[in-house]
């Protein structure tokens, strides 16, 4: 599919807004160089600008003759870049008034402003990447956790490009194996044809297809994240665990029971997962009506949760407070529940084990089902115990899956794609099963084909190309 390339001169900052040490300006297009010759003053005189040779001076405006900043720059020649155009960069200090004067002086002299993602679109356009590894690319940039921008990364020197290929491969092979049969009728070898096109689709196409679906699911924790609810009595230590988690004291902690009121949120990177962690208000029944609205925000946050931390005092025991708990807790899938028993420094040594026993077999009696409860015992005081309870979070959140395990996860756009071609090889399975004309079955497999197109980009629209790209950040 022919797409529509932009002759324009592009230019944007590359690095993110605010003051900093260095600040970046790219441009790519074929008035790069003539761009940069008219701002920038080289130290050294006759300056020949060789490609991939950083050069020091000053950006000038050349109107003025006023020097704007000291800069190192570097020219680029094409193809040899990340557009495949002539690129230049301008290293700059980061201060946002200098950034923005050398920017206006860039557009002033013929370039115009990118728009978001369009060096990268660039570099789809001229053949330099295909369009999964310039989603990985996006992915990668943005990734929160070090899981997704291994499986990013991964997407970028073309793993998930080569499954689909491979699999197109086997599919071309198929098609190609049914067109005999439509061009050759009157051969004996239809039969056969078909026998082995319905072999090939089952094990070498829908079922790497079929695989690659679910690999999306596997990688989601990786991409979306988890949501995880810290929930118990009030003055558990709930508020303790969450700053030990946090590794920094975003929740009051006092001795007062029904401190905290409110949903208290922190982003943070559990190993290689992005999780928010939400504290909320204990739980019980209160005559405080404000204390109460905090207990109705815990029930409308648990929906969203992907796991409960059930904070239980030792010191307190079970009581009327747990019976609620587990009513809110009845609601939802116990797998999600990892019961955390805090406050092991206020126990005396020599009955800790009894009273730590003697609570979970109540724990146990008033849990549904014959499973076993996750249990972690902590003290957020002292720390002991936090190292295995992050752990414990891990395990649960990831179902011990290893991002490392992972070669691929399609993101949401290719995997729809993705079951969409599944759908129509699974009809152009059964055709051929139930003995339909090659004809009918062979526009199933086309179809299959042109969505397969559709994720590395060979039969993408502008349009699609447009929503890809405008998610991308400017200067990228």
């Amino acid at each position: 599919m022919m797409l529509q390339k932009d002759g324009d001169t592009i230019a944007a900052v590359a690095t993110p807004p605010g003051p900093g040490g260095i600040g970046i300006i790219r441009l790519s297009g074929s008035k790069s160089l003539e761009i940069l010759k008219k701002i920038f003053r080289p130290v050294k005189r006759n300056c020949p600008f060789k490609s991939h040779v950083l050069y020091y001076g000053f950006i000038r405006d050349p109107k003025t003759g006023q020097d704007v900043d000291e800069a190192l720059c570097v020219y680029m020649k094409a193809p040899r870049t990340y557009t495949r155009e002539d690129v230049v960069e301008i290293q700059c200090h980061s201060g946002p008034a200098v950034i923005s004067q050398i920017l206006e002086l860039c557009i002033e002299e013929g370039a115009r402003l990118a728009e978001p993602g369009e060096f990268t679109k660039r570099a789809f356009l001229n053949g330099r990447i295909d369009l999964t590894q310039a989603e990985a690319l996006n992915e990668l940039v943005k990734a929160q956790a070090s899981g997704l921008s291994r499986i990013s990364l991964k997407g970028l020197k073309g793993a998930l490009a080569r499954r689909i290929n491979t699999i197109k491969e086997a599919l071309v092979h198929c098609l190609s194996a049914l067109e005999v049969a439509i061009d050759y009728p009157e051969e004996d070898g239809e039969i056969l044809h078909q026998e082995q096109v319905i072999t090939r689709l089952s094990s070498d196409v829908i079922g790497p297809i079929g695989e690659l679906i679910r690999s999306y699911e596997l990688g989601a924790i990786y991409r979306f994240g988890a949501r995880v609810l810290l929930v118990g009595r009030p003055n558990a230590g709930k508020s303790s665990i969450f700053n030990a988690l946090s590794c920094e004291e975003r929740a009051i902690v006092t001795e007062v029971p029904g401190t905290t009121r409110d949903i208290i949120e922190k982003q943070l990177a559990l190993r290689d997962i992005p999780v928010v962690l939400l504290d909320t208000a204990g739980i019980r029944h209160s005559p405080d009506p404000i204390e109460a609205m905090g207990i109705d925000k815990v029930r409308e946050v648990a929906d969203s949760a992907d796991l409960f931390l059930w904070v239980i005092d030792p010191v307190q025991g079970l009581g009327a407070e747990e019976e609620e708990v587990l009513r809110l807790l009845s609601a939802y899938d116990t797998k999600k529940c990892l019961i955390v028993i805090n406050k092991l420094d206020m126990l005396e040594e020599a009955e800790r084990d009894l009273v730590i026993e003697s609570l979970l077999q109540r724990l146990r009696a008033m849990l549904p089902g014959e499973d076993e409860p996750h249990v972690c015992l902590v003290s957020a005081r002292t720390g002991q115990g936090m190292e295995e309870l992050t752990q414990a979070i891990y395990d649960i959140l990831t179902s011990r899956e290893d991002s490392s395990e992972i070669d691929v996860a399609p993101n949401l756009r290719q995997k729809e794609i993705l079951q969409r071609a599944h759908e129509a090889l699974v009809r152009a399975r059964e055709g051929l099963q139930m003995g339909l004309s090659p004809e009918i079955v062979a526009i199933d497999l086309r179809q299959a084909l042109d969505f397969l197109g559709e994720i590395t980009g060979e039969t993408v629209t502008e349009d699609i190309l447009d929503h890809i790209f405008s998610s991308f950040c400017l200067g990228k």
